[in-house]
């Protein structure tokens, strides 16, 4: 059953509730029609006998009707009825956390569900049928909470599900985008040119929001780095750098900037010139006006982008400059469904400060981490760590 057709069962539910009694017959509908006519409205009897089905329809219904059904049932109208099935539907869906004036705390909500689901497989394979197709669960549990620890698994189905309802370029950005991260740290390198191609010809329209924007221009960076084009990869910038512009004044009200969602796709090349230009002029916020963005959610970014910096530095060969962004690192303070995916980015950088102890632990936990994400992209890098220790203690060997 389609998502309009079973709002309108819903409807005639809730009119049936309010009657205290099934509409099974022709003389019920009359009864509906005398309800309503109470309201001052006048609608013929026939065509509640359609709307419940007791005679032939399309199943078209116009506005006017639902409203005043609607509004039978203390509703103002038709579309607050819809809002608030979606209300209660999250709720039931999530038990009810609310805050204490008992409004609906939607950051709360997502966060309940994501760990729901990183918590139950079978929750994982199914939730997106149930949920994606309401405006609001899009909103907040999908674009305001993508688990990156689960962009190896069955998760990116629920992208595929979301674009079936969102259609605009910012939606097909950062949809794609996500798959496309997944498709490269799964090393799935047919799909990784399927979404790359997809990226490449949605425009960069202007109604695109910061991140979705930044997120192109990485995509596209890293794709021309992948494919050793450096022309391409150096127009790609130039275009970025322009672009960037526009952004700035967006990225000063945004809790990460359009610098950082370069920065986390070039993090994967070794362009580190082009790196710490982004984080030497990073945009950093100076306005808080989507005050409904928690400040776990901001020291999330913050923590975030201490790990790329130190990244970065690291592979510029600035020991100092990486220590120091990686001393101001708290791991505790990755949000829910980041912790896996920079966890295992922080332990590569930690693992050149390391002593011969940790070391040991370091390679454990990036083992147990890259198992558990399926990101097979990061085992390469591991066995060169492996590859790197056992030169050098054979090395430590010869010496002694």
């Amino acid at each position: 059953m389609n998502t309009e057709s079973r709002i309108l069962n819903e409807l005639r539910q809730a009119v049936k509730n309010k009657m205290g009694k099934d509409i099974s017959s022709s003389s019920h509908c009359e009864e509906i029609a005398a309800e309503i006519k109470k309201m001052g409205i006048v609608i013929n009897p026939q065509t509640f006998r359609r709307f419940f089905g007791l005679i032939k329809s399309s199943g078209k219904f116009h506005i006017y009707t639902l409203d005043t059904l609607a509004q039978y049932c203390d509703f103002s109208d038709f579309a607050t009825f819809k809002k608030n099935l979606v209300d209660d539907e999250l709720e039931l869906f999530l038990e009810g956390v609310k805050t204490e004036s008992q409004e609906f705390d939607y950051w709360k909500l997502s966060e309940t569900l994501c760990s729901k689901i990183i918590e139950s497989p079978s929750l994982l394979a199914s939730v997106h049928h149930q949920l994606l197709k309401y405006p609001l669960a899009r909103t907040f549990f999908m674009e305001h909470h993508p688990i990156r620890d689960l962009a190896g698994t069955v998760y990116l189905q629920y992208f595929q599900e979301y674009l079936k309802y969102e259609e605009t370029n910012e939606a097909r950005l950062f949809a794609y985008g996500f798959l496309y991260m997944g498709s490269f740290l799964t090393q799935n390198n047919e799909f990784r040119n399927i979404y790359f191609n997809k990226i490449e010809e949605t425009p960069l329209t202007t109604d695109v929001y910061i991140l979705p924007a930044g997120r192109k221009f990485g995509v596209l960076l890293l794709e021309a780095w992948l494919r050793k084009d450096e022309i391409k990869f150096n127009k790609i910038w130039n275009e970025m750098l322009f672009v960037r512009q526009r952004y700035i004044e967006f990225s000063e009200r945004s809790v990460c900037s359009f610098e950082y969602a370069v920065l986390e796709h070039i993090i994967f090349t070794d362009k580190t010139e082009e790196m710490l230009f982004l984080i030497e002029n990073n945009t950093f916020q100076v306005h808080s006006d989507r005050k409904f963005i928690t400040q776990h959610r901001k020291e999330n970014h913050d923590t975030c982008w201490n790990i790329m910096c130190a990244m970065a530095y690291i592979k510029a060969k600035k020991q100092a400059k990486s220590k120091s962004y990686l001393n101001k690192v708290s791991l505790d303070k990755l949000a829910l469904g980041w912790k896996k995916y920079y966890s295992i980015m922080y332990y590569f950088v930690y693992y050149n400060f390391a002593d011969r102890e940790e070391i040991s632990k370091i390679i454990d936990e990036l083992t147990q981490l890259i198992e558990e994400t399926h990101f097979t992209y990061y085992s390469g890098r591991l066995r060169e760590l492996l590859k790197a220790r056992t030169c050098a203690d054979q090395s430590l060997l010869q010496t002694s």
